[in-house]
């Protein structure tokens, strides 16, 4: 039973992987996502002086991390419409997805902001355990940006943030598994997060395995960026056009990372909608695994 579990978490990644060549309209809200998340991170990094007041500057470092947060939540929402809309035997339509995102918006605050709470102390702690002593504000430049969006400037690789990113990256599994909740079944934020626990209880093996494959995934598509990022560092000289090459290439890699665990975790609430349909007894796998391109509608 247990294999069979890691089995359906596996194939719950090849259906999104599969999906995509079929209906890559599905990447551009997340991509839109990118677009804002990147330029409020190097806004921050080259135009945001911060006071001296240490209050006032944590609170204009958490507003741009909630609003980080914000836009990612809001893109996956319009995401998961587009799945609604599917399995409802409508067309896909970005205007009725946008408004009904719009609609599910006071829903979606508290999720995004217990999310950028959690991301905030993540980052105080990498920023306390930090060994970088350099206060300088950066000079923009294409090279200075692609680091900074690839990680690149965070310091030497330590254990602590190896866990602290795994940290990181669960929790926003998590919060990307509430979301269906608000946006199939509309559910208020609280319960929706009480849905996403019950999911990951009921099926914790397929919950691990796409978690973990969705960090393969990622990691795999990462590895051209790790090669440049150490030439770098080896003082190999690289041209501002390539530069930008590099930043485009971190957004594709960023969006389908993002695209991935939503998608995946998306996949499984249907699946998990589906199997309380039929009585929620047994294993998961003994109800069949809902398809985006079948002709069957399980949120008719």
């Amino acid at each position: 039973m247990a294999f069979q579990s890691v089995i359906d978490g596996f194939n719950l990644l090849i259906d999104s992987v599969r999906f995509l060549f079929r209906k890559p309209v599905f990447l551009l809200p997340i991509f839109f996502s990118w677009a804002l998340v990147s330029a409020l991170v190097l806004f921050l990094r080259y135009y945001i002086f911060f006071p001296d007041d240490l209050g006032l500057a944590v609170l204009a470092v958490f507003g741009v991390v909630f609003l980080i947060t914000m836009t990612v939540c809001m893109a996956n929402i319009v995401m998961l419409e587009f799945m609604q809309q599917m399995e409802s035997g409508e067309k896909i339509s970005f205007s009725r997805a946008f408004g009904e995102a719009l609609v599910d918006l006071p829903k979606v605050i508290p999720v995004a902001l217990v999310w950028a709470v959690i991301w905030f102390i993540i980052l105080v702690i990498k920023v306390l355990t930090s060994k970088k002593n350099d206060d300088s504000k950066p000079e923009p430049s294409p090279r200075d940006a692609a680091l900074a969006l690839g990680g690149a400037d965070s310091g030497p690789f330590s254990w602590l943030k190896l866990g602290l990113r795994m940290f990181e990256k669960l929790v926003r599994m998590y919060i990307f598994l509430a979301l269906p909740a608000i946006a199939w079944e509309n559910m208020g934020p609280f319960s929706a997060f009480r849905r996403a626990i019950e999911v990951i209880r009921r099926h914790p093996m397929q919950f691990i395995t796409a978690y973990t494959l969705t960090g393969i995934a990622s990691l795999f598509m990462a590895v051209p960026l790790i090669i440049v990022f150490y030439l770098d560092k080896s003082g190999v000289a690289f041209s501002s056009l390539f530069w930008t090459g590099v930043i485009i290439y971190e957004g594709i890699v960023w969006t389908f990372g993002i695209y991935l665990e939503q998608m995946s975790v998306g996949l499984l609430y249907l699946w998990h909608m589906k199997w309380l349909k039929k009585g929620g007894k047994g294993d998961l796998s003994s109800v069949s695994k809902p398809d985006l391109l079948d002709n069957v509608y399980e949120l008719s």
